[in-house]
């Protein structure tokens, strides 16, 4: 910098870009068309520059590292105690570090042991190991050579401008920054003040509001107020505490800007703009990449293919989106939790999304040769080159914001590329994408303001700037001054002169931060929020003499004019045939006529993702698949009784193995070998269990196993699939279908609602007709038949029609024909009003469909939820 005239420095990044816009706009209006334009850094930025400047050209020993560097060597040094793996506790410590520095505390190496907590004496120790190992490596940090920077200047080592200019210093100066001015003062440069600026100077009105969120809708209402008045104002809304509030301050902003459409479109361009955003990992650009980046092609879970199927940013996204999101509903349809990315590039290819699939397979391939550990910088180079084999930033065009998220990202990846001056070993795959997760994690962004003229913004981001009109909110006595904060690691006597660190020290800086606000504007307001009941919130007492007025009642957002379409009851009717879904087809009619004709006729369907491990689909395909080889060779119950308990124990076996190995090649990646052998315990465990219950039944044989059948309701042709089939001793068969969840036959009872249709289903379509239908129960809970027969079929829990007595359901019916008689009569009316599209009725007052959460919508068959229980 040396030969530089005027050079100006600003506390924040963001008063240095405000302060380019300023002069550039100044020199524009004053009718000029180029200038050079003056050098304006934030001093943190200044200080680097200054750093790097002078290790460019000094014969310096040492070599200087970044924040992130420098991080890396705290944790290294904290791991060799308790708190191994502990990101946050090396974050604190590195705070810690830069608080001694700015403040000029003294070394940690000279504090006694009488004043040191235990706290304080690991941070000494760890900032001794810290600057050993600086040492050994030739290393030195940032804070490091800050502390060096007033000899150096003093020293005339460092080039430095004629004249400093000091814009936008609202708060005092640590004594660092005091002593590198004083010393560059003293080595001839001269230090000008920035201009005094002449806002307000008070507030002139403070609003009492009862609720935070009241506070903020109003703090909204009156930036839109004025913007409306006059679209050329500058006008900014303090939000102390910014951070921690950006989802609540987003969403009202956006909901009073744009009160019909604040949750329709997020990436529209706003009149406001909030200056602190949230992580980087959060930005969902961001996100994808990170997650593509953890996934391990031998191992893909359902949430990994979900993230990596809807990611826009991958390249093809605007050619094969329709069949990424088809491929996606088949994966969680029909694939178990975990699949390898050959089993996904197979399903993208078959759904139509051909880019997708070859790119994946070239990903999988790169993915193999990058597996040996490696140095940050060649991770990132392995990084780079997988995100690339995906198209990944080559998807659908990207907005301005996005770009701006990108480029973080990549000076993300460029800071973690670095690492390798401090890590001096290859690190594993898991491990580098760990540490560069932490750091996506820690690193806020929020895009640069495009010009929005309305500001929400932290107290420290607003001091120094100039608006036309500013609001102030959280005025409360909690907040200003704010409480004391004392660093844990240093101990409270050292920190007299660090202002959060004492209460006289807290309220000083309060009073100069709304100093620095009420003069940052010639019109200022303010509000804050009572609180609770419990803990009542009143006005700072440093604004004592300010006025103060209760809000009004807020009125509702304006609502959105929604479009009113006729009522239409009826969808196109059915041509009728055959139709794919089988009995399920019938069931869902019953249920909720809007569902089936969602569902069976546009093709909708439930896509949650399956759960790791078996869910109950999966244990109920294991009981059919054992159950189905146990009597494959079995012909009754006489051939049951014939087996002695090693005989049956090795048949049991047999039929577990057999139904486990099934699953394993359909589901290799489902379950551990551990998993395995609880499943196969808990599958044995079932069978025996079942099996004792069929030795007590009548003599049987079994007739058919997993046997499809045809049903014909109506003009509707369905095919479904019966367990089994027993031949009873006298005559007549048993339809048997095996439950491993909640299922009874009361169901079938004849009611306006048919509730349970497969079995009656069934009954009704063989020939001859069988003489009982019942659930075999494989519950551990509840483990038995449950059905209902025209004879005495020898079966525990199997009722005879005729003889059923007390409160039951089929207590009136007359006999076993007739039943089966109305159970064809219910399912001819299901299968008509399925093919006729009905799916309403007069809507009912506080009822809601139980299966599509609808209210008033489908036609639900008194088979209703109110909002006070939740009773059929």
């Amino acid at each position: 910098m040396a030969g530089e005239r005027t050079f100006i420095l600003t506390p924040t990044a963001r008063l240095a870009r405000s302060e380019k816009r300023r002069q550039a706009m100044a020199r524009q209006a004053a009718g000029e068309q180029a200038w050079q334009s003056p050098e304006v850094l934030a001093f943190p930025s200044w200080i680097g520059r200054l750093r790097d400047d002078w290790f460019l050209t000094a014969a310096a020993p040492q070599v200087p590292i970044s924040a992130s560097q420098a991080l890396v060597l705290w944790q290294s040094v904290i791991d060799r105690d308790v708190f191994i793996g502990e990101p946050r506790v090396a974050e604190m410590v590195a705070a810690s570090w830069r608080l001694v520095h700015e403040y000029c505390i003294d070394d940690p190496a000279d504090w006694s042991d009488l004043i040191l907590s235990e706290d304080s004496r690991h941070f000494r120790d760890w900032s001794g190991r810290f600057l050993e190992l600086c040492e050994q490596r030739g290393l030195i940090d940032e804070w490091g050579f800050a502390a060096r920077l007033p000899d150096l200047i003093r020293a005339g080592e460092i080039a430095l401008p004629e004249t400093i200019r000091l814009s936008g210093f609202e708060l005092a100066m640590t004594p660092l920054q005091r002593t590198i001015l004083e010393a560059a003062e003293a080595a001839g440069t001269r230090i000008e003040p920035g201009p005094a600026r002449e806002g307000a100077g008070v507030i002139e009105t403070v609003t009492a509001h009862t609720e935070d969120t009241d506070e903020l809708i109003d703090a909204a209402r009156w930036a839109r107020g004025l913007l409306e008045a006059q679209p050329d104002q500058s006008i900014a809304v303090v939000v102390p505490g910014l951070r921690d509030r950006l989802g609540t301050v987003e969403r009202v902003f956006r909901q009073v800007f744009d009160p019909p459409g604040f949750a329709l479109d997020a990436d529209r361009n706003e009149p406001w703009h909030i200056s602190l955003g949230p992580t980087l990992a959060r930005w969902p650009l961001v996100a994808d990449a990170l997650s593509l980046l953890r996934i391990d092609p031998h191992r893909i879970s359902q949430p990994q293919v979900g993230t990596l199927l809807r990611s826009p940013f991958l390249s093809g996204w605007e050619v094969e989106s329709l069949a990424r999101a088809s491929a996606l509903a088949a994966v969680i349809r029909y694939r178990p939790y975990w699949l390898h990315a050959g089993q996904l590039a197979w399903q993208l290819g078959e759904s139509g999304a051909k880019q997708l699939s070859g790119r994946l397979t070239e990903w999988e391939l790169l993915r193999r040769e990058h597996r040996d550990k490696s140095l940050p910088s060649q991770w990132v180079a392995h990084f780079q080159t997988e995100l690339e084999a995906m198209g990944f930033g080559r998807g659908r065009g990207l907005d301005s914001r996005e770009f701006q998220v990108l480029q973080r990202f990549h000076d993300l990846l460029e800071d973690f590329s670095a690492l390798d001056l401090v890590i001096e070993r290859p690190i594993s795959r898991p491990e580098a994408v760990r540490r560069l997760n932490e750091r996506a994690a820690t690193a806020a962004f929020r895009e640069r303001n495009p010009g929005a003229p309305v500001e929400i913004l932290g107290v420290e981001e607003a001091l120094g700037s100039r608006f036309d009109a500013i609001r102030i909110t959280g005025l409360d006595h909690q907040t200003w001054p704010s409480p004391t904060r004392r660093d844990p690691f240093i101990p409270a006597s050292l920190q007299a002169d660090v202002p959060a660190a004492s209460a006289d020290g807290a309220l000083e800086r309060a009073r100069s931060e709304l100093d620095g606000l009420t003069r940052a504007a010639p019109a200022v307001t303010g509000s804050f929020s009572r609180g609770s009941d419990d803990e009542q919130r009143h006005l700072t007492p440093l604004l004592a003499d300010c006025p103060v007025g209760e809000a009004d009642a807020l009125e509702p957002p304006r609502p959105a004019e929604i479009e009113t379409l006729p009522e239409d009851t009826f969808a196109p009717e059915h041509p009728g045939g055959e139709v794919r879904g089988g009995t399920s087809v019938l069931q869902r009619q019953s249920d909720c006529p809007f569902k089936a004709f969602a569902e069976t006729r546009l093709g909708a369907g439930d896509l949650t993702p399956p759960r790791p491990g078996l869910d109950a689909r999966d244990r109920g395909s294991l009981v059919h698949k054992a159950l189905e080889h146990f009597w494959s060779e079995l012909d009754g119950r006489d051939a049951l009784e014939s087996l002695d308990e090693t005989a049956l124990g090795e048949r049991i076996a047999a039929a577990r193995d057999a139904a486990l190995e099934d699953f394993a090649r359909r589901s290799p990646l489902a379950l551990t070998e551990a998993g395995l052998t609880i499943e196969a315990r808990c599958l044995e465990r079932a069978l025996s269990g079942w099996l004792a219950i069929e030795r007590d039944r009548a003599p049987f044989s079994v007739t058919a196993r997993e046997t499809k059948i045809d049903l014909a309701f109506d003009r509707l042709h369905l095919s479904g699939k019966i367990d089994r089939i027993d031949e009873l001793e006298g005559g007549g068969s048993v339809v048997i279908d095996y439950k491993t969840g909640a299922s009874g036959k009361n169901g079938w009872a004849p009611e306006t609602h048919l509730a349970d249709v497969q079995l009656p289903a069934y009954a009704t379509s063989l020939q001859p007709r069988p003489v009982a239908i019942a659930f075999a129960r494989l519950r551990p809970d509840n483990m038995g038949f449950d059905g209902l027969a025209e004879v005495d079929a020898g079966i525990d829990g199997v009722q005879v029609i005729g003889e059923i007595k007390g409160r039951s359901k089929f207590s009136e019916v007359e006999s076993w024909p007739s039943l089966v008689a109305d159970w064809r009569g219910h399912l001819d009316d299901l299968a008509a009003d399925f093919l006729a599209g009905h799916s309403q009725v007069e809507p009912r007052d506080n009822q809601v469909c139980k299966y599509c959460h609808l209210h008033a919508l489908c036609r639900i068959n008194e088979r209703v939820i109110l909002p006070e229980a939740d009773d059929e």
